[in-house]
């Protein structure tokens, strides 16, 4: 053998940026001749009888990575109690390897039962990968059998981190000092208190514990009392709850706050000396109604040659922000601003969100200008970077922006109109081009739920995109994009946002699900495939479920230091930049912007490569977080408006669609209220009328007039009783109106 061959081709297969190659293109890697190719062969072949190289799809190759090695990464619970495992970025390019899978896709491994040490949804850990039972391969032809497909399961060694050292859940008295009872999920499902209650501590109250001991084996969590809470049903205390149970910070040190009060009020003259002036130009601002940061405006002009002109400004956070100063390692740990139902956790103190940064109206404002030439077919043929200042012509809101789009109002101001309805047409071009690229065109109606002065909730509104949402949305993925292939293109280190491509057996179980309800979905994993079935379920009657399946099929977008793209957006580079005031991760893009509007003057200061890739990974942690607190803060809000309902005389009726149907009877989801529950057979035969019967052969309920109702069906139902801590809904059917 060849050993200073297979000393080269060792090295070459380490190397970090290798991607699985035939041999023809190992040996063009290598730049070996025609004359050491077979030897190239005949080290391959060995290797690979020898179990160190892994033989892929299309005769590809990649080095064997030992199935002891340890890695580092999160503990994730599923729904229905089981665990897994997802390595950091460096553990997940050695597992896709590993399993033998191709592309970006995330690789997630079962973690041993038992096997857990104690750790917890959302925990840091040290894990050893063990291997399972094998599992036989197809076979390439009659001659060569392919490789054991690998499958893995993971120990925990170590817990490196905690993701909180706070439990929240209800008193219920018992034992010594009593118990708190968690979700299962941020919490135990039953944790042994150890210190006496307070006296005004009631079964039933909401109570926050630090944390001791956690649960392993048959030994039981263990916690002292911190805090009441007070009644779950309480104006106030479910949300604090959320706050508590996601460690999420309301308040901020006050070494930030001082920080933020001692910046200059007024903008230094020598600061707009080397800006460009945009002060005398049409720009505009169009955010919520509610909205108190403003952190984009644009601009926008027809040119002689047809094409179209686009100025994005995005508020300079990083002129105020410095890295290393208190208010950017405040910003860097929280990682973005959590908006829950009666309030927003910001990411930065209020003096920056909602005045310095803030791009208001007739004030001058500091910002980072993308200039984008667009032509007739929605292709960017130009762009320019430069720092900018501003004042905002007008502050409008999507109702007004939307009033001038359809010609039933005015802004006010002839240039502004016209230059929304300019935008208008380009926001159509570029989104029709972005649906020929095959992105994904998944419309969810944002759900808000309406508080009175207490916090309670009194109402539920389905709030649909429209023509001036679009035209923001499209403007701030195009400036995204440009700015992503600009900071790739200059060799920049900064921070991606990627979206890796859905598993191919989700989609297969997604396609299964969507010929029950008369959609044939034939191989999703082609993209095309996948854009026609989306097109079908667009104004189909369960649309917004189908919708809610699809999605949950598809990978959770993350930040990545490299550019791995972006398969929903359909774009190959993509970062965020547009809302710096609310993300970190905009932040060190724009502390990259430099180098694109000042070029070889810019000095850019951001971490290194390795400090870099574990900011991407924190923040993509807070982001999950954050998500996840939204979403409990939401569902707690609809639970306690349910409940209300089912005090009333006349509830509201909501549209259920049956997702599967039990003896005990049917489960049901409301997909306008995108929340769960159970209707109970014996409540069938009480509401509708004739007597209903449950059968098994068919998976369905039946009535004796020949009704039956089988999954995918529509019901109309009204909220009966409601668990405020579970948040479940049992349901009563209704007949319809």
């Amino acid at each position: 053998m060849n050993d200073a061959l297979a000393e080269q081709l060792e090295a070459y297969l380490k190397a970090p940026d290798y991607e699985p190659q035939d041999v023809s293109g190992i040996a063009r890697g290598l730049g070996i001749d025609s004359r050491e190719r077979a030897e190239l062969r005949a080290i391959i072949r060995h290797w690979e009888e020898k179990g160190r190289l892994l033989r892929l799809r299309q005769a590809r190759y990649a080095l064997r990575v030992p199935v002891d090695e340890a890695l580092t990464g999160r503990i994730r619970q599923l729904k229905k109690g089981k665990y897994i495992f997802i390595a950091n970025a460096a553990g997940q390019e050695q597992l896709r390897r590993l399993v033998q899978t191709e592309g970006n896709s995330v690789v997630e491994i079962p973690v041993l039962p038992l096997r857990d040490a104690g750790a917890m949804d959302g925990d840091l850990v040290r894990a050893s990968l063990r291997r399972a039972a094998p599992r036989q391969g197809r076979r390439h032809n009659r001659h060569t059998p392919a490789p054991e497909a690998v499958q893995l399961q993971v120990r925990v060694d170590e817990i490196l981190e905690r993701r909180s050292g706070t439990w929240v859940g209800i008193y219920r008295p018992g034992g010594r000092y009593g118990f708190l009872i968690g979700d299962g999920r941020t919490a135990p499902e039953q944790v042994v208190l150890t210190t006496p209650p307070p006296g005004d501590l009631l079964a039933g109250m909401v109570i926050t514990a630090g944390i001791q001991s956690y649960p392993r084996g048959k030994m039981a969590a263990t916690a002292s009392i911190d805090r009441v809470l007070g009644w779950p049903n309480n104006a106030g205390v479910d949300i604090t709850a959320t706050m508590h149970r996601y460690a999420l910070r309301d308040t901020f040190p006050p070494a930030v706050l001082q920080e933020a009060e001692s910046l200059p009020r007024e903008i230094l003259e020598e600061e707009l000396a080397h800006r460009e002036d945009w002060r005398m130009r049409c720009v505009v601002t169009i955010d919520p109604e509610s909205a108190r940061d403003y952190d984009d405006a644009i601009s926008l002009r027809e040119l002689p040659d047809g094409n179209m002109e686009l100025a994005v400004h995005i508020a300079d956070v990083s002129y105020y922000v410095r890295p290393g100063s208190a208010l950017d390692c405040e910003a860097a740990l929280r990682g973005n601003s959590t908006y829950l139902p009666d309030r927003v956790l910001p990411m930065l103190p209020p003096r920056l969100c909602d005045d310095l940064c803030s791009l208001r109206a007739g004030k001058d404002r500091l910002t980072r200008l993308c200039l984008m030439r667009i032509n007739r077919r929605g292709e960017t043929v130009h762009t320019r970077f430069a720092d900018a200042v501003i004042c905002s012509r007008a502050r409008l809101s999507y109702e007004k922006a939307l009033s001038v789009l359809e010609n039933s109002g005015s802004s006010g101001n002839e240039e502004i109109d016209h230059m929304l309805r300019l935008g208008n047409r380009l926001a159509a071009t570029l989104r029709e081009r972005r649906v020929q690229q095959g992105a994904l065109m998944l419309e969810m109606p944002e759900l808000r739920v309406e508080l009175d002065d207490h916090g309670h909730p009194i109402n539920v509104h389905t709030e649909h995109s429209d023509a001036a949402h679009s035209m923001i949305e499209e403007f701030m993925l195009a400036a995204n994009e440009a700015v992503a292939r600009a900071l790739k293109a200059a060799l920049v280190p900064t921070i991606y946002r990627v979206h890796e491509e859905p598993d191919p057996a989700k989609l297969h179980a997604f396609a299964l699900s969507a010929r029950s309800y008369g959609i044939q979905a034939g191989s999703l994993t082609s993209r095309a495939e996948l854009s026609r079935v989306m097109l079908e379920i667009r104004g189909h009657a369960d649309e917004q479920l189908l919708t809610v399946a699809l999605l949950k099929s598809m990978m959770r977008a993350r930040y990545a230091t490299q550019a791995r793209g972006h398969f929903g957006l359909a774009k190959g580079d993509y970062c965020h930049f547009t809302s710096p005031i609310r993300r970190y991760a905009d932040l060190i893009v724009h502390r990259g912007f430099d180098k694109l509007a000042h070029g070889r003057q810019a000095r850019v200061h951001l971490p290194h490569p390795g400090a870099l890739a574990e900011l991407a990974e924190h923040i993509s942690e807070t982001e999950r977080n954050s998500a996840a607190a939204e979403h409990e803060a939401q569902q707690t809000m609809l639970a306690l408006f349910l409940a209300d309902e089912c005090e009333k005389d006349t509830p509201q009726h909501w549209q259920a669609v049956v997702t599967d149907t039990y003896p005990q009877g049917l489960a049901v989801e409301i997909p306008r209220l995108q929340m769960r529950g159970f209707i109970s057979g014996g409540d069938l035969s009480d509401s509708l009328g004739s007597r209903w019967f449950y059968e098994p052969h068919a998976h369905r309920w039946s009535a004796l007039d020949g009704a039956y109702i089988l999954p995918g069906d529509t019901i109309d139902v009204v909220p009966a009783r409601v668990d405020l801590h579970s948040h479940f809904v049992d349901f009563l059917p209704v007949a319809p109106r």
